[in-house]
């Protein structure tokens, strides 16, 4: 064994953080990260899921990602230098447990989906409720009712009654960056907008859709860079990478034209 899975170790126990913890921050299972801590690499799903797992594990303990990947690339073609005609057993259930691994994972992105928008749908309901203030009614003035034997006094005119008009609050900022992907193969995504992490990571299949926004800038990282199609605020987006290839950019909006066409 090389010292790959031991820097992991180390750096995670350094840091007094459990692989528990790891795994429901990144959304990896516990098996395939400690899988990458004992360079058990026939235990992972493989492709390129293994690089996207190397990557999220190396950045959240403060690896290096890059160079992480490369490492393991390096290591996977030395520990597979071919494939052989029949898979070892437990190569052979790690395939069987991989489709066990997604649907975690995509009914993981379902309940997360249901609970935003029964709490989005929550606050609407309740802005909804609130009354609306009525107008206040203008004041009218007293008519003056002639006497017979008395002189008519001249009219006078009533004080002007103001009301406190409630102060309108200030508008929310306006989103000035969007980006909508739609996915055409098997991808790993992580996205942060404006510095804050809004998608840890999740592994998306063809015909998924996810839809991003911010003011300044959108981080987006990716496991296969050519299995999806990208637009920027609904304009079409050109490729970040090939099929495969591992990629990370970052869309702001003083570069975002440099994305599009």
């Amino acid at each position: 064994m090389s010292n790959f899975g031991a820097t992991f170790r180390q750096a995670r126990e350094s840091k007094g953080i459990s692989l528990d913890r790891i795994a429901a921050d990144t959304r990896i299972s516990t098996r395939f990260l400690r899988a990458i801590e004992n360079e058990d690499f026939h235990s992972l799903p493989g492709g390129i899921f293994n690089r996207g797992f190397v990557r999220a594990y190396a950045e959240h303990i403060g690896l290096n990602p890059d160079q992480a990947v490369a490492d393991y690339e390096r290591l996977a073609e030395v520990h597979n230098p071919a494939e052989p005609v029949s898979a070892p057993r437990e190569a052979r259930s790690g395939r069987y447990l991989y489709p066990i691994a997604i649907a975690a994972l995509i009914l993981l992105v379902v309940i997360f989906y249901l609970a935003r928008r029964g709490i989005s749908e929550s606050a609407r309901s309740t802005e909804a409720q609130q009354p609306v203030p009525a107008a206040a009614a203008p004041p009218t003035a007293p008519v003056p009712v002639p006497l017979a034997s008395a002189p008519i006094p001249p009219p006078t005119t009533a004080p002007e009654v103001t009301s406190a008009a409630p102060e309108p609050e200030p508008p929310a900022p306006a989103e000035t960056l969007r980006i909508d992907i739609d996915v055409k193969e098997t991808t790993w995504i992580k996205v942060a907008a404006d510095g804050k992490t809004v998608d840890p990571g999740e592994v998306l299949e063809p015909g998924m859709t996810r839809h991003f926004t911010g003011q300044k800038s959108i981080y987006l990282s990716v496991g296969n860079a050519g299995g999806f199609s990208l637009k920027i605020n609904d304009m079409p987006a050109r490729a970040i990478g090939k099929s495969g290839q591992v990629r990370e950019v970052n869309i702001t909006t003083d570069n975002l034209q440099g994305f599009i066409g």
